[in-house]
């Protein structure tokens, strides 16, 4: 980069209150953390994921990665599930969930985290 080059400013369509609560997480209530606290879970990643799927103003594609993401690291999705994801990018070009799958995550959320993404 240059001396001379201009940053490349980025208009963000977001508030700043959603950039925030991005930034800070989803809080997960204590007593669903103790309950999933022999899981290890790291609370305030998925805090974050949680947050940036709920203010991030994402499309469809970037809301069921952070499904999948979140999916993953509850142990939702077996080996033949991911290869069934992986054909379906290779075979279309873009990544998405079933409707079966995004429930499935949507349904562990409120059941073990007690966190509703269908609420807002």
């Amino acid at each position: 980069m240059s001396s001379h080059s201009q940053p490349r400013i980025v208009p963000l369509d977001m508030l700043d209150t959603d950039y925030a609560k991005m930034a800070a997480g989803e809080p997960i209530p204590d007593d669903k953390k103790q309950r999933l606290a022999q899981d290890s879970y790291d609370f305030t990643r998925l805090g974050k994921h949680i947050a940036r799927y709920r203010y991030g103003g994402l499309d469809q594609q970037g809301r069921d990665d952070i499904l999948c993401t979140l999916g993953t690291t509850a142990g939702l999705f077996t080996l033949a599930d991911t290869e069934d994801m992986n054909d379906r990018l290779r075979q279309t070009g873009r990544f998405y969930l079933t409707p079966g799958e995004r429930q499935q995550v949507l349904n562990w959320l409120v059941d073990e985290l007690g966190v509703d993404l269908e609420a807002e």
